[in-house]
């Protein structure tokens, strides 16, 4: 799948914020970290779509209102752990892996957030009828 103009745009954004907020990362690194977000924001997508996406618990807090989860993809045949912060960001997740809420639904809130995310809008993600494996169910 072609990277969109939405995720050129998201992946400029994450870029702008990685530079703010890094001392390794300077402007001249700019072209380069924004083709490999935008890849790899685009891989995520097309993982999404076809099923290829996985979400982990590794831990839960003592009251158990939050927990600590894993997100990764399948390119290539190879599973990729997703570490980076603001791809995780856009999934509802902190840096450290963490969200908050109770149960397995916070495993699929966390997919549902980042899929929504990395469209436009609400009805060009339409996450119902493009994640064809919720409809045989």
């Amino acid at each position: 799948m072609k990277t969109t103009q939405h995720i050129n745009k998201l992946a400029n954004a994450l870029v702008s914020e990685d530079l703010k907020n890094s001392n390794y990362w300077t402007e001249k690194d700019r072209p380069n970290l924004r083709e490999w977000k935008a890849e790899e924001l685009t891989r995520i997508k097309n993982a999404l779509l076809k099923g290829t996406f996985y979400a982990g618990v590794e831990s839960v807090s003592k009251s158990g209102m939050s927990r600590t989860i894993k997100l990764a993809y399948i390119y290539k045949n190879k599973l990729h752990k997703i570490g980076d912060t603001e791809i995780l960001s856009l999934a509802g997740v902190s840096a450290s892996g963490r969200i908050s809420g109770c149960g397995m639904d916070m495993l699929f809130h966390a997919q549902y957030t980042l899929f929504q995310n990395l469209h436009k809008s609400y009805k060009q993600a339409h996450y119902q009828k493009r994640m064809p494996q919720y409809n045989s169910l």
